[in-house]
Order: structure tokens, then sequence, then C-alpha cells
């Protein structure tokens, strides 16, 4: 049948120019535009386009099989003739098949299986926008393909809102960037901040009621998760809200049919509100949506790579999802769009989504590219770099799972796991529980980990939350966990199956061993959880410490762990920005850890109550502590280091003078010798170095062969800061910023030097007659500071100008000082008086 005009025809022949050529294209078209359904049937009506198939990638099941449904249905044919799919668990495809709609998770598989792609003539990648961490590995593989082997496989590469000049100037000069206008109705939107005090699901349904209110068509609500979803539909039950409409949900957990339910129009059927993931944004039209309500937030997945956990986060979508969403409204008529988000808040937003390889976890990706022969620490065409941290992180876990060895190469059970449509993580699992649990319960006990929780939300139903006796519930009672969890089961039984795993290879460490199930189970997971042992914390059977120093708890919530287990494998652990909460966990023993990963050593460290070097002989699982002994602490570099890092912090408590009270005279000569470099020191650099870094210098020193502050106390801090400064520079310090000076009485007084003021000397006012002026050091450049003492030593005067002292203020201070003083020395001109080491008056007056 002839289909209507699309806006994309306007570009379909410079893309059928481009292809025929082999160049490269981006195309960028808005929701509408038809790209999506018009680009693989243009293409597949060429002869030059070869005998290859053409494949469409999508990033979402749902949409894979609607467009490959609608494609088929305008040619008049039934699914799998001249248009397939192939989706997680579904599959139609026939040896005639021209133009095969896949996920992009199948593409993956299916180039390791055939890493040329000979029955392939064309890649089309679409909703390009959406980033996915899948998405960008299959344009660099395919990119890398066609320019180094395939150079007659086409690429097209397709996107709704991103700017293709970038993506366009990665494939190459010979790329061709085309652009063409969408073609949707206008849509109303409106801006409503939510109450902050609210829980979503009460801000949001009083904008489906107002959206049911204003539309005659279906309503279409975006929600970050599932469990948003329930709330939601359980409040629009409880409040009634369009009694007569059909609520609906929409998610990548459900089954194909109730997908499709989801968004086909029934003939004579009630209206729906369809409460939906962001798995509606793109790619799939629902007909007869006329208003969307968007909460604005979305799950996306973020690792911890320090950590190795992956937590879904809430957050805001960004202006261009926010656009996709609306745009829902107007794809067949004029519509209304409802953003519970104000105004102010729209603008802060970012303008596209960041790309999942710059938060993701890399495991699988990077298990790929070793499959096909990458070097794993070496240079790859990404379109965006992943992170460093994250690429050492996939190899990290990798080398740990046994997928890799240490020069990066992958081994033979990496090759198994490639071949496996599970995480790496879930596929070692199964590898290692087949042998004494059979391919049936490894299969169940890899979905249970991989899929969704068939009894999630449950309290009183179901097995018990063992992981052994959810798989024996599963074997025992498939019914029970639903259609497409059974199939998940089915199709990793079958994957298995075709692995051929050799079970008298001993890789797993469980060939010789007699294991009960649920110690085959906790054996599995730690080999596919090596890092998420946790030690019980003493004294708190609800806490621990996870490898990495994580914290956890929840434990004694957990069936099957007990409370007196000293270690679990925690392998269902959430990843929050502190403590983590643990979700599925098995108890585990000693003796099961990899003997090549447990250490023995001395682990140095420093009591701040003794304030000494302390040292244990430690037993150690990665960074978790097994076992400690206290052991004697002899000098050497790490006791060294480690009261050196102490002393560093606590400059205060290693100096000999603070215990006796005194000022710190290390503190002195340090600043004298400052002060002679700034003021009498010619050269460009002393001969030591930085200043700055000569405490630091002398304390290193004096921690070898210490291991206390009470020792270093005792050290001869003066003896080797002088032999740091050289001897020649020493004395020049001691002649021009000299420790004391001679008063005119004979008496000698200390010299003060503190980087919080000048230089300074304490005297009582006698001692100081017959000196007119100001006493100077550092060569005559610096002025010493007087504190000008009366006969009870307290300060009388401060000043750095003697002579104005004597002629201005001494007589007023000697009024007052005689009256209270008159067996002391009070002469009328102080500049020619004699001066007396005691203050009384000489002898001969």
């Amino acid at each position: 049948m002839t289909r209507p005009s699309l806006p994309i025809d306007e570009v379909l022949p410079p893309l059928v120019d481009a292809m025929m050529a082999g160049n490269p294209v981006v195309l960028k078209a808005p929701p509408g535009a038809g790209k999506t359904t018009g680009v693989p049937l243009a293409l597949s009506d060429r002869d030059g386009m070869g005998d290859g198939q053409i494949w469409v990638i999508q990033p979402r099941r749902l949409a894979a099989r609607s467009v490959a449904e609608f494609l088929a249905r305008s040619l008049g044919e039934p699914i799998g003739k001249t248009i397939g799919y192939h989706v997680r668990l579904d599959r139609k495809e026939s040896e005639v098949t021209r133009v095969l709609l896949m996920t992009t998770g199948i593409f993956l598989q299916r180039m390791q299986s055939d890493p040329l792609l000979e029955r392939t003539s064309c890649v089309i990648l679409d909703e390009f926008h959406e980033r996915s961490l899948e998405l960008d590995l299959a344009l660099a593989m395919t990119h890398r393909l066609r320019t180094q082997l395939r150079d007659d496989l086409r690429l097209i590469v397709m996107s709704a809102t991103l700017d293709p000049q970038p993506i366009a100037i990665f494939l190459g000069t010979e790329s061709r960037s085309l652009e063409c206008e969408g073609r949707s109705y206008p849509v109303e939107i409106s801006h409503h901040a939510p109450n902050p005090r609210e829980r979503l699901e009460h801000s949001i349904v009083p904008l489906i009621s107002e959206a049911a209110r204003q539309t005659d068509g279906h309503v279409l609500v975006f929600l970050p998760g599932i469990a948003d979803i329930h709330r939601v539909e359980n409040v629009l039950r409880d409040a009634d809200v369009a009694p007569s409409d059909a609520i609906v949900i929409l998610h990548g957990s459900l089954t194909p049919k109730q997908q499709d339910d989801a968004i086909r129009n029934a003939p004579a059927g009630p209206r729906k509100i369809i409460l939906s993931t962001n798995i509606a944004e793109t790619s799939v039209t629902v007909d007869g949506v006329t208003a969307v309500v968007d909460s604005g937030l979305a799950k996306t997945p973020t690792l911890d790579s320090r950590l190795g956990l992956t937590r879904l986060q809430t957050g805001p979508i960004s202006i261009a999802s926010a656009d996709q969403r609306a745009g829902r409204a107007g794809r067949t008529a004029a519509g209304r769009c409802y953003r519970m988000w104000s105004t102010a808040a729209h603008r802060t937003r970012e303008a596209f989504d960041s790309p999942e390889i710059s938060r993701g976890d890399l495991a699988s990706a990077v298990l790929t590219l070793a499959n096909l022969g990458e070097d794993v620490d070496g240079p790859f065409p990404w379109l965006t770099p992943p992170p460093d941290h994250a690429i050492d992180a996939a190899v990290r876990l990798l080398s740990g799972l046994g997928a890799i060895d240490d020069s990066g190469r992958i081994t033979s059970l990496g090759r198994t796991l490639a071949r496996l449509p599970l995480h790496p993580r879930v596929g070692r699992f199964a590898i290692t529980a087949v042998m004494h649990l059979g391919v049936a319960k490894a299969a169940a006990g890899a979905a249970l980990l991989s899929e969704r929780d068939p009894w999630d939300g449950e309290t009183n139903n179901g097995p018990e939350r063992s992981l052994t006796e959810k798989i024996r519930w599963v074997i025992e009672h498939p019914k029970s966990t639903g259609r497409t969890f059974t199939n998940v089961v089915r199709q990793i039984q079958r994957s298995l199956e075709r692995a051929n795993l050799d079970k008298r290879d001993d890789s797993t460490e469980l060939a010789s061993i007699s294991l009960d199930e649920s110690q085959t189970v906790a054996r599995a997971l730690l080999a596919a959880y090596p890092d998420r042992v946790v030690l019980r914390r003493e004294g708190a059977p609800d806490r621990g410490v996870m490898v990495g120093r994580r914290g956890v708890h929840g434990l004694t919530k957990i069936s099957g762990t007990g409370h007196e287990s000293r270690l679990l494998l925690c392998y269902d652990v959430d990843g929050s920005a502190t403590e983590s909460r643990v979700r599925g966990a098995v108890e585990i023993d000693e003796s099961w850890l990899p003997s090549d990963s447990i250490t023995q050593g001395i682990d140095v460290d420093f009591d701040t109550t003794r304030e000494t070097v302390v040292c244990r002989s430690t037993r150690r699982y990665a960074d978790l502590i097994l076992g400690e002994t206290p052991v004697a602490c002899d000098a050497n570099p790490a006791t060294t280091e480690r009261l050196y890092t102490e002393a560093i912090e606590r400059r205060d408590r290693v100096h000999p003078e603070r215990s006796q009270g005194q000022p710190h005279e290390l503190d002195a000569a340090l600043h004298r010798i400052r002060l002679v470099l700034e003021h009498c020191y010619s050269g460009d650099e002393p001969p030591f170095g930085n200043v700055d870094d000569l405490w630091q210098d002398v304390c290193k020193e004096l921690c070898h062969g210490r291991r206390s502050f009470a020792e270093l106390r005792r050290a001869p801090w003066m003896d080797h800061l002088i032999g740091r400064v050289g001897y020649e520079f020493w004395g020049t310090v001691q002649a021009e910023a000299p420790t004391h000076l001679t008063l005119p009485s004979g008496n000698r007084a200390r010299v003060g030097y503190s980087m919080e003021r000048p230089p300074w000397i304490e005297a009582k006012i006698q001692e100081c007659f017959g000196w007119p002026q100001t006493p100077r050091i550092l060569g005559g450049k610096i002025r010493v500071q007087m504190h000008l003492l009366g006969p009870n030593r307290r300060p009388q005067q401060i000043t750095e100008d003697l002579e104005s002292f004597w002629k201005n203020t001494y007589s007023e201070i000697r009024k007052e000082l005689r009256r209270r003083y008159p067996k002391h020395y009070w002469p009328e001109d102080p500049t020619t008086a004699t001066a007396t080491h005691n203050g009384l008056k000489p002898r001969d007056r």
C-alpha cells in the first residue's frame, strides 16, 4: 500500500545517494519526521545496497518490535518475512528478511559471533541521542570495521535532538550530515512547581486529573521508575480520577503482550491514562495521546568505580528529553504538556543528557573489546572517551573474575563469558554454579541476579528471601514468577547449554569439593562478587565493612545470614552515597577465599594516646583485616614514615620546649633564618634550599630510628637544624639575628622571634638608661621592639622609637612610677643617666 508523505521524504534522495557512494550519514530528524520507518524502506528498494541485510539498531525492545510490525503491515506482509526483528527472548527472522530491527545488545552479541558482519550491508543506529553505552560501543565498533576491513559497509546514525556535526567529524571527512524538519501539531506547555514537602505521587495526580479534564485523547504520564508508577496508580485509583478511563502501565519489565496492549488502541476501547518510564520517550508512538504529564525525572545508572557499585540515581531530565516527551502530545493532534517543575527551574537544566559512557559500568563493554582482540588499556575510537577510572575499574573486575589475564588478554573463561547474554559477574556465577547445581538451577540463579525480583514488593507470599530458596521455587513453581521471567530463565539455560561448559575444568575451584546446595550458591556468588566480601562489625551484627572500606547495614534482615557469621558475601548492595543497604547476602567461610588473595604483612599504626608507633601482624583479604596480632615494632622505613606523618600533623607535640612551657627555640631559629635570608642574604638561593621545608627535613631526619613523640622531644633538634643550614650560614644568623642583646646595664636581654610580630626584647626601664636610640639588628635594617618594664616587670611602654619615648613619654611615666617606687632610680634625663642592673639608685647617688 502507498504510505502518506512524510517530512523525511525531502532528505531521502541525498541520503540514498550518499549510501550508494559509500559515505556514512548522520541524520537529524525530530519525532514525527518518519526517519525510523522511512529510511530502512527507502534503502531496501535499492539494488546498489547489495545482498546483505539492513540492520536497524534500536536502544529499546519495545521500539524494535513495534517499528518492525508497523513496517511489515505497511508492506502487507507478515512479520518475519521482508521485515523482521530480534530482541531478547523474541525473534522473527527468515532467510528472505531484508530489514532486521534489533536491540543494541543483540547487535553486539551478533558482532562477536560474526565480527565482519558478512551478511550485513548497512547498519542504522537509531535514536542515538540516548547515548547509551551500548550505542557508543556499537558506533565505535562499526566505524572501525568499515574503515579498516569493510569499506562496503554502509552506516547511518540517526538522532532526534543531537547536533550531527560532532558525529560527522568523528566519522571522517567523507561523511554527510543531513537534517529535516519534523511534522507535529502544536503543544501547549505549562509549568507547575511541585510542593517540596509532598511526595511525587501526591504532586503529580492533580496534574493528571487536570489533563484528563482538558483533553479528550489518551494521557501519557512520564515517571522515573516502576515503584513510582505503582504508587501513582494506587493514588489515582483511591482518588477515583477519571473513573471511566483505563489506567495502564508501560515499562521495560513487562511482557511483549503487555507492552503492546499499552501502546495500541482498541477500536472502541476506553481512554487510557498511561503511566510510563522513559521507554515511551522516543521511537514508540502511542496513537491518540493528546496530553503529556511529565514528572521531569528519570533514573540513571551511575558507577562508583572505587567500590564497583552502580546506583540508580533519580534526577532531572535534560531540556532535550523534556522536549522529546512534550512532543508525544502532538503526534496525531494538538495537545497539552503539563510539566511538574517551574519555568525558572527549566532554565537551569542541562541541554542534553550526559552519555552513559561517562558514568556507567564498563565491564561488559571492555569484555566485548577484549573478545574482539582489542587492547583493553590501549586507544579505541570512542566518540566520547570514557573516564580512565571507569576503564581501570572494569579491568580490575574482569581480572578478578578470571576473564582477562595480567596482560589484559581474554582468557578461555572470558570467551565463554562473552558468549553469554549476561553481565560478566552473573555469567561467572552461572558458569561456577553449573557444576553442582545443574544448568536449570544455574540459569534460575542467574536470572534472579540479573532481572527484577519476581517477588519484589510482596511481604507474605513467595519463598524465603535466601537466593537458594528462590532458585528452588523458580524450578518447582515456574508459573508463579510470570511468563517474562520464565522466558529469561529458558534463554539463559539455552545459552549455558550452547556454551558447552567443560565440567571437568576445575577453574571454578568446586570440582573436588562436596557441598550442599546453599554452599554451592554461596561459592558461586563468591566467584562472581569477589569484591563484595563483608566483615561483620564486632558488637554490631547488623553492620559490616565491605572490601573497599564501604560500610553496610541490614545484615540481620537477610534470611539465612544469622547473627554470628563473621564473613558474608553481599551480592545485592545499593550504591548510596554513605553507608549501603544490603538487599541480598549469604554466609561464607574464610577457607573459601582464594589463597592467592590472602596476604600476610605488618601493619604500622599510631597510638594517639601513648603517642607511639605500634605494629600488628595482619592477615588480609583485599583491604579487609581478617586477623591481627601485636608484634614488636622495630625501627624501619615504614615506622619512620608513620612517625613522620603523625609529627607533621601534631608539630607542637614533638618540640622539647613545649613540655617545659618555654617558647619554641626551633621555631624562633627558623624565623631568624628567614629574616637573615630576607634582609642580609644576596645569593639567589640558599645552600639548604627552601626555608619553608627546613622543619620537615629536620623532622624526617630525627624520625629515623625513633618510634614515639617522647623520643622526638629528647632529640637534638637544634644540632640537626644547624647541620642542615651549615655552620658558615649559621654564623651569619648568630651575628645578624642574635638571640640576646647586651643592655647598657650590662645585663643580657633575650631577643624574641615570631612570625606574628617584629623581633623584641623585654627590659626594665632603668636597664636602658643611656641608650639614646632603639637598637637595630639584621645589618641595621630592623629596629628591635622595646617592651619597657616597671619594677613589677609589667610593661609600661612598647615602642620601636626609644628616642621619642625618652623625649615625650618618659616624664609622665616617671611621675607615677617615682611615687610608687621611691627607692628606684628615676633620673630626669635618662639619655645621660647611668643604667642600673637592678633598677635601684646607684650607690654614689
